[in-house]
């Protein structure tokens, strides 16, 4: 009470301040006119918007609506500087026509001097306008101390309205809140009676109500009251009632009426969304006690984003999920969050093609090609290399011809061999002659010892010529620089691939092993060639797992049924099993879930 008291007490001394204020201002045109002879009206006007208000006038019954004064006016307004206006013909004696702007600092709306003129020379009237532009700072004081007046007027206002909204963030519930700020609003504003109607899931409700009513009409009241709240609710803007213009059609004047107001007012308390869903609805016995309403725009303001955070905060967990979910939901399915939209749809994509979509599922698998038919070509006797009939890199064919070794010395042993055997012929031919069979029994031993080396003799013969036992290419040995060099038995020479049924070594992550079956499809991409897909099929899975770089993987064989010139063992490479179809979640999502969830798992105590 002490406040609201302190704030009347002010308003009267404003009031009074006022009407000093234009008594000043109506003495200081009387004086002028009596100062400066030819100046037969003198007035101050002040400008808001398109209509213009008359704050002091000499005479009293100055017509400020004269054509020539709205004309002189409109000028001086839209150059800002001093106007003289001649008139067309003389009214009321006036001839001519001054209109000049009061500028200075803290004026919030234009003020404009206006002067009616008679006849006089042009001289006198540059030296009337001088004088008056002089004089124009008395005018300039006046309403600059009218001005700061407003301004602290506005400050104390600003500062109830803050104290208030503290007043309601202290509280501890919502109700309490409303309470308050019912309550408060009557205090500081002098209400006979303050409701505030709150748009609830059933329809408007009255939740907090300061001031009385009379039971009997109690009820019809609350409905009014309703009703008023819904109306300044539909037109987004405040609806105000008095008395002495009365609204025959509007709800809150017959709600005025049945309180016995002389003034009635509903403001919308909109939130930072813009949204209404609360009304505060004023009600005033007497014209008098009505305040500068305008003043207290920002409690309307603050008002509702107050109450909205304290319902916010005293609701349980459960029901601000469901709050969030509801607004969630109104900003997907409204009219505005494009980036959301977008944002959900792109979710709701990806998750029906994670869950319905399929793709083709492949095994990962490290290549080394591991060739068990390659065919190594050995010297098969001692001697010298004579002739060289391939290099790495040629085509060669079953018997061909590939290396070819010095044979003389064998030769010369054949022929030594058939000189012996003809020898322990005749020897045996001559000791069955003189019929002694024990001389012709060894000569035929010896002969056969000689027929044995000698067929010995032609097989290096025939092993001198090294020819190939497989179709395939040569993969090493350039012999074209060791001709006539010794070749030992045993020594490797050539190495032929015959390119047919290469066999491939493919290993798998540990986590993959059981994926590995026989007879699995796939495509091989080799390091030395990796714009070709070979085809390969799983021949073979070795039992057991091994160790392979540091890593413990399983191992499986298959054979490359694509046959290419590129290929020697040890080359590296890439392959990609076929294991059919599979939802894209269970390709893409599931392998890094499963990462991450035994990464963790390793961590839990």
């Amino acid at each position: 009470m002490e406040r609201a008291s302190a704030a009347s007490t002010q308003e009267v001394q404003i009031a009074s301040k006022t009407s000093d204020l234009i008594e000043r201002l109506q003495t200081w045109c009387e004086d002028v006119q009596k100062r400066l002879p030819g100046l037969l009206e003198v007035g101050l006007l002040r400008l808001d918007g398109d209509a213009a208000g008359k704050i002091a006038a000499a005479p009293d019954t100055m017509p400020v609506e004269r054509v020539g004064y709205r004309e002189a006016v409109a000028r001086a307004r839209a150059s800002n500087v001093a106007v003289l206006l001649p008139l067309d013909r003389p009214e009321d004696s006036i001839a001519e026509v001054i209109a000049m702007p009061v500028r200075g600092p803290g004026l919030d709306t234009p003020v404009f001097l206006l002067v009616g003129v008679g006849e006089m020379p042009a001289s006198r009237i540059q030296l009337i306008i001088a004088q008056l532009e002089v004089s124009l700072g008395w005018v300039l004081h006046y309403l600059t101390i009218d001005s700061m007046a407003q301004t602290t007027r506005q400050m104390e206002i600003h500062e109830q309205a803050f104290l208030l909204c503290a007043e309601m963030l202290d509280t501890e519930t919502p109700i309490e809140a409303r309470q308050t700020l019912a309550s408060l609003v009557g205090k500081y504003l002098q209400c006979d009676r303050v409701a505030l109607v709150h748009q609830g899931v059933l329809g408007l409700k009255i939740q907090s109500i300061s001031g009385e009513t009379r039971f009997d009409r109690k009820s019809r009241i609350n409905d009014l009251t309703r009703q008023a709240a819904h109306e300044a609710q539909l037109r987004r803007a405040p609806v105000r009632w008095n008395r002495d213009k009365p609204d025959k059609t509007s709800i809150i004047g017959r709600l005025a009426e049945m309180h016995g107001d002389a003034c009635a007012l509903a403001v919308p308390l909109t939130n930072a969304k813009g949204k209404i869903d609360e009304v505060i609805v004023l009600h005033w016995a007497s014209e008098e006690a009505v305040p500068d309403l305008k003043a207290w725009s920002v409690l309307w303001t603050l008002a509702r984003p107050i109450l909205e955070q304290k319902d916010i905060a005293a609701r349980g967990a459960i029901v601000r999920s469901l709050h969030a979910t509801k607004q969630g939901l109104k900003r997907l399915f409204g009219p505005r969050a494009f980036k959301m939209k977008l944002l959900v749809s792109a979710l709701i994509i990806t998750a029906l093609v994670l869950t319905f979509g399929r793709v083709e599922n492949t095994l990962r698998a490290d290549v080394v090609i591991d060739d068990p038919d390659l065919r190594v070509i050995s010297a098969p006797v001692d001697g010298f290399l004579d002739e060289v009939f391939v290099i790495p890199g040629d085509a060669v064919t079953i018997d061909q011809p590939l290396l070819k070794l010095e044979d003389s010395e064998i030769r010369l042993r054949i022929a030594e061999l058939d000189a012996q055997i003809a020898r322990h012929t005749a020897r045996a031919a001559v000791a069955r002659a003189n019929r002694d069979r024990a001389e012709a029994a060894v000569a035929d031993a010896e002969r056969a010892e000689a027929e044995a080396r000698r067929a010995l003799a032609l097989r290096e013969l025939d092993q001198t010529v090294i020819v190939s036992r497989t179709a395939g290419i040569i993969l090493e040995g350039d012999l074209r620089q060791r001709v006539g060099a010794r070749v030992t038995f045993g020594e490797e020479l050539l190495r032929i691939a015959p390119r047919q049924g290469i066999e491939l070594q493919l290993s798998v992550r540990n986590r993959d092993g059981d994926l590995l079956e026989k007879g699995l499809l796939g495509r091989v991409r080799l390091d030395s060639a990796p714009q070709t897909a070979l085809n390969v099929i799983v021949t073979r899975i070795k039992p057991g797992a091994e160790t392979i770089d540091g890593e413990l993987k399983f191992v499986a064989f298959g054979e490359l049924q694509s046959n290419t010139a590129n290929i020697e063992n040890g080359i590296q490479g890439s392959a990609r099993l076929d294991l059919g179809q599979a939802p894209v979640y269970q390709v893409w999502v599931k392998p890094i879930v499963e990462t991450i969830y035994m990464f963790l798992w390793r961590w839990m105590p």
